[in-house]
Parts: structure tokens; sequence; C-alpha cells
């Protein structure tokens, strides 16, 4: 289905019946990145997820945005459809989006959910610093190759800096470097509302010791691993996850 949500046009799904659950997925992903999850929760829930602005279906903004545009989208988009959130789920980038709306009380759901979320940053200067200089200067230090080689070249100082997200963002590259540059620790703290995090044991994007933090930060917080897991924890253990959602959000 399409919404138009402040002159964006937006891809979402709306299904089953009950409490209603929002789910946002993350960086480079889609609404389909929960259709493997969805079977599992929608008998007890009425399960809506979208494509935020620039992924999948959905328009992308005209200017770069930050986790709290994001933010202001996702409470735009609960109000333009008119429903109640009772429970918020945030894979990753969604997560970021998570973090940031119930810590700072523009998004108000009666639980949070976390899977393999992103907001925790370190070395945020430097890395985006790296990639500014790259993008800045990377003509002037290549200009002797060859248009191919050079963004060959390019792409292999982006890795070494640590970001293909980076690399493949497009369009997005200026709203990917506002949102990495953001640290959530603070904001986190501030969460007051039941939080279910569940990550899997081998997830490199995101890693446990991520997970750990969240724990820590967040008051009433429940850290839940899945071993042997990666970052998409919720496809390669979809029926585990579900449980677990539907055992927290009872």
């Amino acid at each position: 289905m399409k919404v138009l949500v402040n002159n964006l046009a937006i891809e979402y799904t709306d299904e089953g019946r009950g409490p209603v659950m929002l789910l946002l997925h993350g960086w480079k992903d889609s609404l389909h990145t929960f259709d493997i999850l969805f079977p599992g929760l929608s008998t007890s829930f009425r399960v809506i997820r979208l494509d935020l602005p620039g992924f999948g279906g959905s328009e992308m903004s005209k200017e770069p945005w930050g986790t709290g545009e994001y933010v202001q989208f996702v409470k735009a988009f609960i109000d333009k459809i008119g429903i109640s959130v009772n429970v918020l789920v945030g894979h990753s980038f969604g997560g970021r989006i998570v973090v940031k709306g119930v810590g700072i009380g523009s998004l108000q759901p009666r639980k949070a959910v976390l899977i393999g979320s992103a907001g925790l940053v370190k070395q945020v200067a430097t890395r985006n610093q790296l990639f500014k200089i790259i993008a800045k200067v990377g003509k002037i230090a290549l200009f002797l190759f060859p248009s191919g080689v050079k963004e060959k070249l390019r792409q292999k100082l982006y890795r070494k800096v640590g970001s293909g997200d980076y690399i493949s963002a497009g369009a997005l590259k200026e709203t990917f470097l506002k949102i990495t540059g953001e640290d959530l620790s603070l904001v986190a703290q501030k969460i007051n509302v039941p939080t279910l995090l569940i990550w899997g044991e081998k997830d490199t994007e995101t890693p446990l010791s991520d997970g750990k933090r969240f724990q820590g930060l967040i008051f009433d917080s429940t850290l839940k691993v899945i071993k042997g897991a990666g970052h998409f924890v919720h496809q390669e253990r979809a029926e585990d996850v579900a449980a677990l959602i539907n055992k927290f959000a009872s």
C-alpha cells in the first residue's frame, strides 16, 4: 500500500489483528526483511511494516536526514494512518530510530524491541572525517588515473576505514554521515519503557558488545542472545525471534 507522509510517497503493509506492532528495517534494507518473521507475529498482532524514505518503494527526502528527521517521519506516519503503537521493533538502523525516538519521547510505544540495533558509535569523529576527506580530495589525489581505476582505488580507501555501507549509499551518502555521526548512549539512558534486546552471538555489524552496552544503558531492558546467529538474526532464526517477541509483548 501507499500513503503520502510529509509529501513523500511511502510504501507500507498492514496485516493481522490485535495490538499494533510497528517494524522498522535497517540500512540498505526494506520492509521485506521481516517477511520470514512476520507469520510468527501476525497471529497475535496487527503488524505494520514500512519502507523508510530512501529505501525500498518509498521516496527519498530532498535533503539529507539525520536520525532525528527519521524519528519525526515515523511519528508523522503513525499520526497519518491513525494508530497507537503497542510494540515498536527496530532492526539495526531501525533500532537507532527506536532508541532516539523513545529516548526523546517523540515515539511512545508501550514496549520496545531492538534487534542488533545500531546507535553506539566508536571513534565517530575519526571515521567521519576520513569519509569526508576521501570524498573531497579523492579527485585530486587520483587525478592521474583513468576513471575506472579511480573508483576502485576510492572504494579500497573507504573499506580501509570500515564502511562498505558508505560506498553503496549513493544519493544517501550525506544522510549516512549524519546518521552514523551521532552516538545515542546518552539518549538510550532516557528510555522509560520495557525494552527487549535481541542479538546474534556472531553479529559483526553491531557486535554483541553493543547489545551488552545497551543493556547497561537502558534501565528496564533484557538481553537475549541467539547462539550462532549473525546480524540478520530475525531471518536466520525467525521462529526463535518471534517467540521471544511474543512472550515479551504479551
